[in-house]
C-alpha cells in the first residue's frame, strides 16, 4: 500500500501538470485513461484505509478530482456524442465504472462523491443501449467492438447493484448468457474484437484485454472471471531471460504490437503484463502475483524522491496509473490451487545479469578513480576549434 501511495503522489503532481493532456497526444484515449485509473486506484487506497488514517480523505477528494476530469468537455471531446450510448461503450463505461468504483469506497458519512441523479440516469441508459443490443458487446466506434470496453460498463452495473439496488441482476444474467455464446472457440475466451452487429469473436483473444477482463469480471460472476483468469494464466503467462510477464498473443503465435498493446518485446506486452498483476491479486494467485511485481521493479527503472515513486523516469503517466490501478487490486480469496508457472531458479538469470554490470561498474569506477588519483585526466581533452 505505501508504494501504491508514493505513486499516487507522483500522479496528482503529473496530472495537475498536464500529464493526462500529453498522454492524449499519444494515444485516442490517453486523457480517459489516465484520469480514470488514478482515480480507480485513489478510490480503492481510500476504500482499504480506515476512517482513522488521515490519508483516506485525501484519496477520496482526488478520486472525485478524477471523476471531474472524466466526466468534463475535455474528456468527451474525442468520442462521437451521437452514438449509443453516449460517446461509445469505451467513454460510458469507463465513466460508469469509475463512479461505480469511488461510491463503492465512499461511506454514508462521506460527502457525496459526485451527482448521484445523474449516475443513476447514465447507468439506466447504458442498460437500456444493452437491452436492446442484439450483441452483448456495444461499440465505442462506429462499426468498432471491443468487448473489454463493455465488460467495464457491466461491472459498473455490477457494483451499482452492491451499492444501490439490484435492479440490474436480471440484465447481467441475460447478458452473461449471451456471452457464453460467443466466446472465441479456440481457447474459450472473450475475444479482444467483435463482430459490430451480432457481437461473435473476430481474432481470438489477447493478453491484455483478457488480463483487463478478468480481473474487471470479478464484481460481475465470480466463475466467468475465473475461467477467463485461468486462460489468461495457461495460455499468456510466460517469462524470458528470467523475467515473467503476459504476452500479447497465446502461445505459439506471433503478431505485432499496436495502440493496445504498446511495442512487444519477446511477444510480451507491458500493459497485459501490469494488469495482469491485478488479475492475479484479484483471484488469489499469490504466487503469479509475486512474480509480475517484480517485474517493473527489475525493468521500469523505479525512482522514488521526496515520497513520489515514478517509472520509467514518470515520461508515460498512463503506464504509472496501470500500475497503481493494478497494486491497489483487492485480494481476491485463494480459490483454486494454481500450478507453479515459474521454476524456482526464474530470478537467477537477471540477478546474474545485474551482478554482471555491477562488477564491471565497479572495475570501471576503480580504474577512473585511479587515473584522476595519478593526475591524468580520465577522458581525452576536447579539441579545441580552429
Amino acid at each position: 500500500m505505501e508504494t501504491a501511495i508514493a505513486q499516487l503522489r507522483f500522479l496528482s503532481s503529473s496530472l495537475d501538470g498536464g500529464g493526462a493532456t500529453g498522454m492524449q497526444a499519444v494515444f485516442p484515449e490517453g486523457f480517459v485513461f489516465t484520469w480514470a485509473l488514478y482515480g480507480l486506484a485513489e478510490a480503492e487506497v481510500a476504500r482499504a484505509l480506515p476512517r482513522s488514517d488521515a490519508r483516506r480523505s485525501v484519496a477520496l477528494a482526488r478520486a472525485r478530482i478524477a471523476v471531474e476530469r472524466v466526466l468534463s468537455d475535455d474528456a468527451r471531446k474525442p468520442f462521437a456524442l451521437e452514438m449509443q450510448p453516449p460517446c461509445g461503450a469505451f467513454y460510458a463505461s469507463w465513466s460508469l465504472y469509475l463512479r461505480s468504483v469511488v461510491l463503492r469506497a465512499t461511506d454514508t458519512g462521506d460527502p457525496a462523491p459526485f451527482d448521484l441523479v445523474q449516475y443513476e440516469q447514465d447507468c439506466d441508459a447504458f442498460a437500456a443501449v444493452l437491452a436492446g443490443s442484439e450483441s452483448p458487446f456495444l461499440p465505442s466506434y462506429p462499426d468498432a467492438v471491443w468487448p473489454a470496453d463493455t465488460v467495464m460498463g457491466v461491472a459498473a452495473l455490477a457494483i451499482h447493484g452492491q451499492v444501490l439496488d439490484s435492479r440490474y441482476d436480471l440484465l447481467i444474467a441475460r447478458w452473461l448468457e449471451d456471452v457464453d455464446e460467443r466466446l472465441d472457440p479456440e481457447l474459450g475466451a472473450i475475444s479482444h474484437v467483435a463482430d459490430a452487429i451480432d457481437g461473435m469473436p473476430r481474432g481470438g483473444a489477447r493478453g491484455g484485454s483478457l488480463a483487463l477482463m478478468s480481473r474487471t469480471l470479478v464484481d460481475v460472476d465470480s466463475a466467468l472471471a475465473r475461467r477467463q483468469y485461468e486462460i489468461l494464466r495457461r495460455h499468456f503467462v510466460d517469462y524470458a531471460w528470467g523475467i515473467p510477464g503476459v504476452r500479447e498473443y497465446p502461445h505459439g503465435v506471433d503478431g505485432p504490437g499496436d495502440i493496445d498493446s504498446g511495442p512487444l518485446v519477446f511477444g510480451f506486452a507491458g500493459p497485459a503484463t501490469v494488469v495482469g498483476l491485478g488479475a492475479a491479486i484479484a483471484h488469489g494467485d499469490e504466487e503469479l502475483a509475486s512474480s509480475l511485481l517484480a517485474t517493473p521493479d527489475m525493468t521500469g527503472f523505479p525512482i522514488e524522491l521526496a515520497g513520489q515513486r515514478r517509472y520509467a523516469g514518470g515520461l508515460v503517466p498512463v503506464g504509472d496509473a496501470f500500475l497503481a490501478w493494478a497494486r491497489t487490486t483487492p485480494a481476491g480469496p485463494r480459490t483454486t490451487a494454481y500450478p507453479p508457472i515459474m521454476p524456482a531458479w526464474w530470478r537467477l538469470p537477471f540477478h546474474a545479469v545485474s551482478a554482471v554490470a555491477s562488477a564491471l561498474m565497479l572495475v570501471m569506477s576503480f580504474g577512473v578513480g585511479r587515473r584522476r588519483r595519478s593526475g591524468r585526466p580520465s577522458t581525452r581533452p576536447a579539441r579545441r576549434a580552429a
